[in-house]
Formats: structure tokens, sequence, C-alpha cells
């Protein structure tokens, strides 16, 4: 486990300076010093509301925004005595996934300023080394891959574990509350704050988080992914592999489905951006937004979707809305919540008989931001863990090793609503994780 001792003096020096361009607000209201998270400190993406502060999502059309409410993930922490710290950048209203379309510009991988951070919570990964945890928000891997180009902790609870309420919504159908620690045991302390039904989100469901404890698994299925992972990466998870079967583990390696997988960027896309379509659509000038009475509403409505929104969002909206047209809902929109289905009963039988999946979370290290080692998304490893926003499963990013003093991470997953179990799992990975990286 790794131990992380933080100097808060240090931290909000460091992040006074800002060098990673994450940092969108610095909270002044003191918490009482009671509750399971006392003496812990955290930032908070800016797509949750908060009553202090502005909650703008990093963008322009909600610059000013100032909610009357605190959303509930944060209401629970403060309550528990966790202190926040920054409220910070991601891709603009949570729709990006790079770290280069916050409004505010892009923001930087603290490892190395040529690498992408991920995202789209790109500001709580940034942060994570001057805070105890990192909160933000995962729709198809927002948490989980910035996790391993940082070479943190992060984990993407089952769809409704966690209440959305405060949460801008970006694709209702898969967006999660997640978060970013440095060791699985914060991540445990966390859960068991923010976990429970909310009466405010119906979506939201009572999963018992209390009890966690390290446990062996008996089965593991191991994706097998071939030649699309980078050799280094390849040779640390098979160590691992050796290491888990040398203890007992029984494992089976899988060759996946790949042709059903390669739908997943697609399916993906279509569904959330057409949700996205529906859930911005009040961001218009008039309802929220900036605004300006000397305007007709037509005019409102135009200058608050061209000069309130980035490139990016435009983008994804006129495709969201393209997808929802009368004539296109059937071949797009429809047939991909068809395909969801076929990818959800694919992998949920995988995740019954196993108590675990493993796979690399991502084919290599954090690739430049441009340059020949730019993305290759043509590879299933850089959208895989998407698949878990698909299907509603936990997910758990955690760091296995590094090549040239950059990261790289395992992705656990567990069958929906198994959080408690993949918790436990994830401290046994953990400590055998650390064992193969002794030097």
């Amino acid at each position: 486990m790794t131990k992380f001792k933080l100097n808060i003096d240090q931290a909000i020096e460091k992040l006074k300076k800002d060098e990673n361009n994450a940092v969108a607000y610095f909270f002044q209201e003191k918490n009482n010093k009671n509750g399971v998270l006392a003496g812990k400190f955290f930032s908070i993406k800016s797509n949750f509301a908060t009553v202090e502060g502005v909650s703008h999502g990093s963008s322009v059309s909600l610059e000013n925004f100032q909610p009357s409410y605190n959303s509930t993930v944060f209401q629970k922490l403060i309550d528990a005595g966790a202190q926040p710290l920054v409220k910070v950048h991601n891709d603009e209203l949570g729709l990006g996934g790079k770290g280069l379309f916050s409004a505010f510009g892009e923001i930087v991988n603290p490892l190395d300023k040529t690498k992408l951070i991920g995202g789209s919570s790109s500001g709580s990964a940034a942060t994570i080394n001057f805070v105890h945890f990192a909160i933000g928000s995962d729709t198809g891997d927002s948490i989980r891959r910035p996790a391993s180009f940082i070479g943190k902790v992060g984990f993407k609870p089952s769809y409704g574990a966690v209440s959305r309420y405060g949460l801008f919504a970006y694709a209702t159908s898969l967006d999660t509350v997640a978060w970013l620690t440095h060791n699985v045991f914060d991540t445990i302390l966390v859960s068991q704050v923010v976990f429970g039904a909310d009466k405010n989100d119906l979506t939201s469901v009572e999963i018992d988080v209390k009890k966690v404890e390290k446990e062996k698994p008996k089965r593991v299925a191991v994706f097998d992914f071939g030649d699309e992972i980078e050799d280094y990466v390849s040779q640390k998870f098979y160590k691992l592999k050796d290491v888990l079967k040398t203890d007992g583990v029984e494992l089976e390696i899988i060759k996946p489905n790949l042709e059903l997988l390669k739908t997943i960027l697609p399916v993906y896309e279509i569904i959330s951006y057409s949700e996205a379509t529906s859930n911005l659509s009040a961001i218009n000038g008039i309802t929220f937004g900036k605004t300006d009475k000397n305007l007709k509403w037509e005019e409102i409505f135009l200058k608050t979707r061209t000069d309130g929104f980035g490139f990016m969002l435009q983008k994804r909206l006129i495709w969201g809305s393209f997808f929802l047209e009368k004539e296109n809902q059937e071949y797009f929109f429809i047939k991909a919540k068809k395909v969801r289905t076929l990818i959800k009963k694919y992998y949920e039988q995988i995740l019954e008989r196993f108590d675990l999946v493993i796979f690399p979370a991502f084919y290599g290290i954090a690739p430049d931001i441009s340059g020949k080692n730019s993305e290759k998304s043509d590879k299933i490893t850089n959208f895989i863990l998407a698949i878990s926003n698909l299907v509603g499963n936990p997910s758990i990013s955690l760091p296995l090793g590094k090549y040239k003093n950059l990261p790289f991470n395992l992705a656990v997953d567990s069958k929906i609503n198994s959080d408690a179990k993949l918790l436990g799992f994830s401290l046994y990975l953990e400590e055998k994780i650390g064992e193969i990286n002794v030097e």
C-alpha cells in the first residue's frame, strides 16, 4: 500500500501556483473537525454543485453559476469531517476525455507536460498529489484512465451506488460519481461515507460497503488482448498473473469477443452524445447560462450555444442532435441501445462466473499530446474501460508498474453491486502488485 503524507501548507502553496492549470476555486470555509474523515483534504470537480464558489463545469456558459445547494456527495463528505480544498477544472461539462477541452485552458499532466492526463476528470487527477482524495465523475473512463496516466487508484462504483444529485448530468444512464486516491484503503474510507440511496436521486440504491476485508479471489478471468498491449505492460501483467497462480488463485485466460467489444466506442458515443443533447438543453441563456436582456430569445440562445460552448462540446451536441432526429433514431440511437444490451449480456455472463476480471487499464503509458505516439483509437484497450459504464458494474484502476518513469495501471472489474467484494479483492491485489514491484 502506498502511504501518503500531506503537508497542507506546501500543498496550498503548490495549488496557488497552479502549474497544471487545474484550480478553479479555493474553498474558504473551514469545516468541522469531527467525523471519520476529519483531517482529510479533497478536491472536487467543477461539475458538482456547491453553495460556496461557482460551479461552472469549466464552461464559459456557466461561468458565474452559483448553486443554492450542495451536491449529496459533497454534503456527505463535509458532514464526515473532510475539508474541501479546491474545486478543479475538467473537460467542459464533463465531455472531452483528454484534459484538453476546458474553457479555461488545457489541464497538464503533472508527471510529464508532453503527455495527456486524460479526462474528463483531469483536474481531479492533476491535484491528487496535494489532497488525500479527489472527487470526479466517470461516464466512460473519466476517473480510471487518468488514474492510469498518473499512477493512482481510480474507483468507479456500481451505477447508482452513490447519489448523482448535484452532479451536472452528461449521460444519465452512464454517469457515476467516482474518485481518485493514493491507495485502496482510502478508496474504501471514501466509499463508506458517500455510498447510499438518496431520495433526491431515484437511480440511487443501497449497497453495503461498511465491512470490507482483504480477501483472496478464488477465480479470476484474465482478458488477453494480445499484441494490442505494449510489451512492457504485458510483461508486468503476466508477472502478476504468475504470482496469483502461485498463490493458489484459479485463473482462466479469456480471448475476448473482439468483434463485439469493438462496438463499445460507437455505442458509447451515440448514447452519451444523445443523452447529453437532452441533458444540456437547459443551458440556453434563459433557463441557465449567461444572458443579455437586450437580445431577443433566439439571439440569446444562439449566443449561448456559440460563444458559451467550446468546439468539442458543440461537436458532440451536434452529433447527439443528429442521432435523435426522427429519421435517424432507429438506425443510430435505438440500434446502439440494442447493441449495449448485447455487450451487457456478454460481460455479465463472464462476471457471474468469476470473482474478478482483470486486464490492462490502457495499452501503455499516457500518450503524447501530439505526435506519432498519440492515442491509437483503433485499439480496443483505448476504450475498454467504458464497458463497465455500459454494463453498470464496479471497476477499479490500480497502479501496476512504470515504464520510463511513467505509470500504467491494472483494471479490475466485478459483477454489479459487488462493490464491497471488489474493494476487498483490491486490497489483496494491491499487496501482490507491491510484491512484483520490489526492486
